[in-house]
């Protein structure tokens, strides 16, 4: 017997001829669901307007339906979660306020408490969390990065481990959307965290970031994406262990920096890691690399060393810190022959920019001799 209490979407099945299969990417994903009607809104208005759909027919609000990931937004690496993994999650619980809000119950977001209830993130349950501080760190014609400081009550940690990300929610012309992002304050801080995040002139996300004010509540959910060393590989997921490899050589684009300061900051913290850390950071310019002063900090640790590609930069016209490594030109096979140990003298390689970059780096690791197990993509 059909619910009625539920959305058309709960009740339908998903089988393999309704699914869709977005052959490009090498992986399926379950078929979208209904859209409720007008007439299956129960008119109690209980969702903010600041990130609701207004059903101008029945004359209330109700949770935003998450946007449909396009096949060439799964990059086939097996990231966990891939994105049609984070869509089908979205579906649930947008499924789940839904319900909640026909019940007339509190909505996911609502009912937690990151200051008295259980642990302050949940992977399943978005948490708002109180925007406390907003920094500008770049600009150019096309982009702003900001890192975005998020306050923690009581004075707690956010509960993350090394490498871990956690995911945004945001509404932005009724849609619901949603990205990843890994914070940059170290994983002891208590009663804040701290999100770098690149804004664009245009893009769906961008254009809901740029919105944000001091004192917003803004939606977060997670972790994912365990990372620590390798041990046992399963689908991505490694398990830590100090002093397992004499070299960890980060090969980072951008901000693609961040995932590599929590793994940095977890070996040069152990007294008793004495593992080798080498950055190689590529950006355009100079005045693009980012987080610059945590990295000449970082520097001072006897086994971090870190250095820098610039593609676009004016070669007689910039002055950088004296003691900074600089290359003018991209990160290519060349560069990684020249920079990292041979295959096999235990060496890890990290990876994380954009999809281009990381396919760029990993193609060129393989051509030198490196086994996917030397290799993690964030």
């Amino acid at each position: 017997m059909e619910n009625s209490d539920l959305p058309p979407a709960v009740t339908q099945k998903a089988s393999p001829s309704n699914c869709h299969v977005t052959a490009g990417a090498g992986c399926d994903w379950p078929p979208e669901p209904a859209k409720p009607l007008p007439s299956d809104c129960c008119g109690g208005g209980r969702v903010s307007p600041s990130n609701c759909h207004v059903t101008a027919e029945a004359g209330c609000d109700w949770p935003v339906e998450p946007e449909k990931p396009l096949p060439s937004d799964c990059c086939g690496g097996g990231c966990v979660p891939c994105v049609m993994d984070i869509y089908a999650e979205e579906m649930r619980l947008w499924q789940e306020e839904y319900r909640s809000l026909r019940e007339g119950k509190r909505t996911a977001q609502e009912s937690r408490d990151p200051h008295t209830a259980g642990p302050v993130l949940s992977p399943d349950k978005y948490t708002a969390f109180r925007l406390e501080n907003i920094q500008k760190l770049t600009f150019d014609t096309t982009s702003d990065t900001y890192v975005f400081r998020f306050h923690i009550p009581g004075d707690r940690r956010l509960g993350l481990a090394v490498g871990q990300h956690i995911i945004l929610r945001g509404s932005v012309a009724s849609r619901s959307v949603t990205r990843q992002y890994t914070p940059i304050s170290p994983l002891d801080a208590r009663g804040h965290f701290d999100v770098l995040i690149k804004v664009y002139q245009t893009g769906v996300m961008s254009r809901y970031v740029r919105t944000w004010q001091v004192g917003d509540m803004v939606e977060w959910r997670g972790p994912f994406g365990t990372f620590t060393y390798r041990a046992n590989q399963v689908r991505g997921t490694f398990t830590y262990r100090a002093n397992q490899y004499r070299h960890v050589v980060m090969v980072a684009a951008g901000t693609g920096i961040t995932p590599m300061l929590q793994v940095a900051r977890r070996v040069l913290g152990n007294e008793e890691d004495e593992t080798l850390v080498r950055l190689l950071y590529a950006c355009r310019r100079y005045q693009d690399l980012l987080l610059k002063d945590v990295l000449d900090n970082l520097a001072a640790f006897w086994n971090f060393s870190v250095s820098y590609y610039l593609s676009q930069e004016d070669q007689k016209n910039f002055k950088p810190k004296y003691g900074d490594e600089i290359h003018h030109g991209r990160v290519d096979q060349a560069v990684l022959s020249a920079e990292l140990p041979p295959p096999g003298s235990g060496v890890l390689v990290l990876i994380c920019g954009t999809r281009s970059f990381n396919s760029d780096m990993e193609e060129s690791l393989k051509a030198l001799g490196f086994s996917q197990t030397d290799i993690f993509r964030f």
